[in-house]
This record gives C-alpha cells, sequence and structure tokens, in this order.
C-alpha cells in the first residue's frame, strides 16, 4: 500500500481541503527547527526553558492537533495515518527524553539518544510529511 492511498482518486475539492485543514510544509518546518532547538540545548547555548512532559506529548504542536482530530476525517482507513501517529508519537517522547537527560545532566546519554533515535524518529516523520505534501500538490 501506498503511502496516503486514500488520497489517490480523490477529487480536486477533497485535496484543496485537506489543504486548508494543515500546511504541511509549515509542519515539516517546524519539526525540522527542533533538531536545532535540541542542538542548542545539547551544546549549552538556549536560552529556553522546555518542560519535558510538553514537548514528550503528540498532540500540542499543530501537527498534532491535526493528527488527532481533522485527519481523521480524510484518512480514517488509511494505515499511512496510523503510521504518521506512531511515528510523531514516537518524536515527541524521544525528544522530551533528550531533554530530561540534559537536565539530569546525562548530556552524554542526551548526545547518544539525540544522534541515534531523535534522527530516525525525525527523519520518518518528516519523510512521510514529504510524500503526503507530494499527493496534496500534485492536486
Amino acid at each position: 500500500m501506498s503511502i496516503f492511498s486514500a488520497l489517490f482518486g480523490q477529487n480536486k475539492e477533497k485535496l484543496t481541503s485537506i489543504s486548508k485543514d494543515i500546511d504541511i510544509t509549515e509542519a515539516i518546518n517546524a519539526h525540522m527547527k527542533w533538531k536545532a532547538r535540541l542542538q542548542s540545548c545539547l551544546d549549552g547555548t538556549s536560552e529556553e526553558v522546555l518542560d519535558p512532559k510538553v514537548i514528550g506529548r503528540d498532540d500540542m504542536c499543530t501537527l498534532g492537533k491535526w493528527i488527532h482530530g481533522p485527519a481523521l476525517n480524510h484518512f480514517h482507513d488509511d494505515e499511512s495515518l496510523e503510521i504518521l501517529r506512531a511515528d510523531h508519537a514516537q518524536f515527541h517522547n524521544i525528544a522530551g527524553n533528550v531533554i530530561t537527560k540534559i537536565q539530569q545532566n546525562d548530556i552524554s546519554g542526551a548526545m547518544t539518544l539525540f544522534q541515534g533515535d531523535y534522527v530516525k524518529a525525525s527523519r520518518k516523520v518528516i519523510h512521510t510529511l514529504t510524500e503526503l505534501n507530494k499527493h496534496l500538490c500534485e492536486a
């Protein structure tokens, strides 16, 4: 099954409706910015005070709100949404764990998590969003 196969054969109005619900490019950029934010926390240059419990939640960002809300109307039977939801939850969970380790002064552990599991989770989310955006842009 292809990523977001529910989009194949959809009329332009349906695809436009999805595009009005969420700006996929903005969601991609927001998730890409997390890498720089976490890196600055790791190297001690961040002035942000980040709460790992908030970061760890996958329903607080724009993408998460869409995944847990309007996306269900468009993709209720599409396995790709479930994959994106799981990958997005993992992304936030790992990012929260990176911050927890930093706050515990376990910089080595945070760096290992950041360079390994975090990078993998981030790539998965961004890849899926990029594929979704391709389908929407074809409309």
